[in-house]
């Protein structure tokens, strides 16, 4: 028989890996590839190839050490993109309503600083408007409105003021007008209106009468107004049968003020000018330190010293007061004691409040008084 040959399987060829790269050396760098060498080929196996080269891993970097410049912008461009996907993610997710009132805010926004440039705009044209008309002859004053009044008078004010000549409405001096007409002690305060284009209108307020001020020395009086400036004199007649106080507290009453009497000489009222005499101080202290419920029945005081002052009551009643110190104090003592005592007390004195003393009637016949006593009759 013939002698079979043997049959000799053809090796297979093996795709080599797309991502191989030789070092310079020629050895396969980071492929585990190797050569298939086909069975009973030669009957012997071929050398072993080298293995490739580890390569080495880059050290870790430090907790806290520094990132590369580039990775950081790499860093803060995906910040960026994610931060725009979500706010377009957002955006597409918002329902139709919140949409509409997003733009409706927007346009509110809008037209908000449309008016406000607007505003911006007319009140720098008024500003340059003002300053050109300030000094034009468009609004001369060329005619000036007074109402009277019970002690002032238009002649009064047309000696007193004098506007200078081409004077505008809008740069005349006001101030130096009100100080002129201050100098009629009547004048307590004065509004301006401007009547365009050439009307100045005056309103006088006059100052009010505080009180009436009667020296010891006599029958003058003075009247002192609200603003604690003098007045004018106050000169009155008194009736046969009555004192000089009577007839002080009828006209007192008669004008809605308080009667101060037994002023010491040393004071000398000057009209229009402040009075600042320490009586005067110390009437003033009582005046502002008691109650309106308790000073309202207060008709008048008797003022010869700071340390001696003394009030007499709508009731007739009257209280040594003393300097003005512990005011509350000498109120709620008077009061208690015309709550304990109605109707029956002529004289009270607190002027030491830890000793007061009462007077009493002993008579049950009781008239009230007349709110001031007369000449003659003693405390």
């Amino acid at each position: 028989p013939k002698p079979q040959k043997a049959k000799v399987e053809k090796p297979r060829r093996e795709k080599a890996p797309k991502a191989t790269k030789r070092s310079s050396t020629g050895s396969v760098i980071g492929s585990s590839v190797h050569p298939t060498v086909a069975p009973g080929a030669q009957g012997a196996k071929g050398p072993a190839l080298p293995k490739a080269p580890a390569i080495p891993k880059a050290p870790a970097r430090a907790r806290g050490a520094s990132r590369p410049q580039g990775s950081a912008r790499t860093s803060l461009l995906e910040r960026v993109a994610k931060a725009r996907a979500a706010a377009k993610a957002s955006s597409g997710s918002a329902s139709p309503r919140e949409k509409r009132e997003r733009y409706q805010r927007g346009q509110a926004l809008k037209a908000l600083a449309v008016g406000a440039g607007a505003l911006a705009c007319l009140a720098l044209v008024a500003v340059v408007a003002f300053f050109v008309l300030r000094g034009s002859s468009v609004f001369e004053i060329t005619s000036i409105e007074v109402e009277p009044t019970l002690h002032v008078t238009q002649e009064d004010v047309s000696n007193l003021v004098d506007v200078p000549e081409g004077s505008t409405l809008l740069n005349v001096d006001t101030a130096s007008i009100e100080a002129a007409l201050k100098k009629n002690p009547w004048v307590g305060s004065v509004r301006f209106d401007r009547v365009f284009p050439h009307t100045l209108r005056l309103t006088i307020f006059e100052q009010q009468v505080d009180a009436l001020v009667i020296m010891s020395s006599g029958s003058l009086g003075w009247y002192l107004g609200s603003e604690g400036v003098w007045i004018q004199p106050a000169s009155f007649t008194v009736p046969e049968g009555q004192s000089v106080d009577d007839a002080a507290l009828a006209r007192a009453m008669e004008e809605g003020c308080v009667l101060i009497t037994d002023v010491p000489a040393t004071v000398s009222p000057v009209a229009g000018s402040t009075a600042t005499d320490d009586v005067l101080e110390a009437v003033e202290e009582f005046r502002s330190g008691f109650s309106p419920s308790f000073a309202s029945q207060v008709v008048s005081y008797s003022a010869p010293s700071p340390e001696s002052v003394s009030c007499t009551l709508k009731s007739g009643v009257e209280v040594l007061l003393g300097s003005p110190t512990e005011i509350e104090t000498k109120e709620m003592i008077v009061t208690r004691y015309l709550e304990e005592h109605p109707g029956t007390i002529t004289y009270i004195n607190v002027r030491v409040v830890t000793n007061p003393a009462v007077r009493l009637i002993d008579s049950e016949n009781v008239q009230p008084g007349t709110g001031v006593l007369s000449e003659g009759t003693g405390a």
